[in-house]
């Protein structure tokens, strides 16, 4: 029984035992298995994520989007390859997954865990793939939602733009409906870009939205130069015409050729030039009219300036001419009076060598009145530009001038000589007068030793005055020396006068001292002796000495007025 029992013990150890292995067995299988599912499900999940991925329709933008960039269009083929080597290695992960959920179903699980990891590599490479190939296809979607952000921003710009060029409508005159139609422009841009967008052709929009953009660029550009350019064209320019024209009339009025001006065709031209210009500006295109405008104001300003130029040339070509006419005639005069001076005093003058002069200057003349009339017949058959016709006059009168100043340079010669002999022989009857009164006072008065201490200067002022006649008579007349010889002489014989009267001013003072002072002579002893010491000085010729005795002893008597007393006797 003891036995029996322990056997049977053992017995229920061991089935114990072995349902309890069992149990472990299940277990251990069960979470396998469970695990198994799990990773399963896991790669499932995995293979849906890449499989669902909107690969190919982020491959259809950006193909669309890359149509027009060459480069791009080349990045999204590669990567549209890829995409298809990445499509057939999912499409080898679905069977391997198949593959799986048979050996799971089967219970198989060994190589269900097997394949499971095959399947997981697999899967791991066409997730990088994917990812790779998402992250390219952003970068597309990035730009189709920055395209449609340029779209927006670019439709308030217009908006801007719109209402800026409706409040300056006024200002914008003649091109405001020309605007308007810019916008209209625009506004279709925008329809067609938005259609492209629908069709997926991003790049067309793109283009279109570019378009619009500088489009809307240049309208604002335009908005902005109008006014100015129309102020400019509608009547700045018009005047500017309108002037140059009334300039080219009067210019034509006066017969003045201005054909090297060429200004018929440089009107016409800035005339068409601005049509054109006006016409742009009527369609809001403002493209080169800025430049036309400068260039016709530069042109209409030098034109302007050349026809005033040429008409104030006219009036002073006429004046310049005149007063070469006068000149030749005032020339005319000098030569004529020269020529007659020469006739009469050529050799008495020394003027031998003016002939040829003369006779050269009378032919000069003679082709100076031909110049002049041939400028009087410019004048008026206008067969020159009047700027060439006055210098043509300004010349004359400059050569007439010059001429002028040598004809005078001889007229003064001649004068200078008349002059220098007329003056000569005056000036010598004049010495005559004086010289004779000289003597005569000497003469007269016969003062004691006045005779000897002059008789030299008196020879010598005939010597003078005989050396002058005799210079006179000579042939030809020096006449330089003649003014010089007659200056010295001039300034001799007057010294010589003056002093002689000043001797015999002061020889007649001491006799009359002398006989006031005799009235004295019996009651005043020392004036006795200071008078016949003053007699005896006047006895010698010092007639200083006795002035100065007779007037001293004078005033011994008179001291105040012993002057005045003396000329009371004269």
């Amino acid at each position: 029984m003891g036995n029996i029992d322990n056997n049977t013990i053992i017995i229920l150890i061991g089935v114990l035992v072995a349902i309890i292995a069992i149990i472990v067995i299940l277990i251990i299988f069960n979470n396998r298995k469970d695990k198994l599912k799990k990773e399963i499900d896991s790669l499932y999940v995995r293979f849906n994520a890449i499989k669902t991925a909107p690969l190919a329709f982020k491959l259809t933008k950006a193909q669309a989007m890359a149509k027009r960039n060459e480069q791009m269009s080349k990045s999204v083929q590669e990567y549209y390859t890829k995409f298809e080597e990445t499509e057939k290695r999912i499409n080898e992960v679905q069977d391997m997954m198949d593959n799986v959920d048979d050996l799971f179903k089967t219970r198989k699980y060994k190589d269900a865990t097997n394949a499971a990891k095959q399947a997981d590599e697999k899967i791991k490479i066409c997730e990088e793939e994917v990812k790779d190939i998402d992250s390219f296809l952003d970068e597309f979607s990035k730009r189709e939602n920055q395209q449609r952000e340029y779209a927006s921003k670019l439709k308030e710009d217009y908006r801007v733009v719109k209402e800026t060029i409706n409040a300056n409508a006024k200002l914008l005159s003649i091109s405001y409906n020309g605007f308007m139609d810019n916008l209209k422009e625009c506004e279709d841009l925008f329809a067609s870009s938005e259609e492209w967008m629908y069709a997926n052709d991003y790049s067309q929009a793109q283009a279109e939205l570019e378009e619009i953009d500088n489009f809307l660029e240049s309208i604002k550009k335009n908005a902005n130069a109008v006014p100015k350019l129309i102020k400019e064209t509608r009547g700045v320019l018009p005047i500017m015409l309108d002037e140059a024209n009334r300039e080219y009339s009067l210019t034509k009025q006066r017969c003045i050729n201005i054909d090297h001006l060429e200004v018929e065709e440089k009107l016409k031209n800035i005339e068409t030039t601005l049509k054109e210009d006006l016409a742009k500006l009527s369609i809001a295109n403002t493209e080169g009219v800025k430049d036309n405008v400068t260039r016709a104001k530069e042109e209409l300003n030098s034109l302007t300036e050349a026809l005033n130029a040429e008409n104030r040339s006219y009036k002073e070509a006429k004046e310049t001419n005149d007063k070469a006419y006068q000149h030749i005639q005032e020339l005319e005069k000098v030569e004529n009076y020269v020529r007659v001076a020469y006739d009469k005093d050529s050799q008495r003058f020394g003027l031998d060598s003016l002939n040829q002069a003369l006779k050269k200057q009378r032919a000069e003349i003679e082709k100076y009145k031909e110049q002049y009339a041939d400028i009087q017949e410019e004048l008026t058959s206008a067969t020159k530009p009047a700027s060439q016709i006055l210098l043509d006059a300004e010349k004359l009168v400059d050569v007439v001038e010059n001429d002028m100043k040598q004809m005078f340079s001889y007229k003064t010669v001649i004068d200078r000589s008349n002059d220098g002999e007329n003056r000569a022989s005056t000036q010598l009857t004049k010495l005559q007068l004086v010289v004779s009164e000289v003597e005569s006072k000497i003469e007269e008065y016969n003062l004691p030793s006045i005779a000897d201490e002059y008789s030299d200067d008196l020879k010598k002022s005939r010597e003078y005055i005989g050396e002058i006649r005799k210079m006179l008579n000579e042939i030809p007349i020096d006449i330089d020396a003649l003014n010089s010889y007659l200056d010295e002489a001039i300034d001799f014989i007057y010294k010589f006068y003056n002093n002689v009267n000043n001797i015999v001013g002061m020889a007649i003072m001491v006799e009359n001292a002398i006989v006031f002072g005799n009235k004295y002579r019996s009651s005043y002893p020392e004036i006795d002796s200071e008078l016949s010491k003053a007699e005896f000085q006047y006895i010698n010729g010092e007639y200083t000495k006795a002035l100065k005795t007779a007037i001293s002893c004078m005033e011994t008597l008179f001291p105040d007025n012993a002057d005045q007393k003396i000329l009371e006797t004269m």
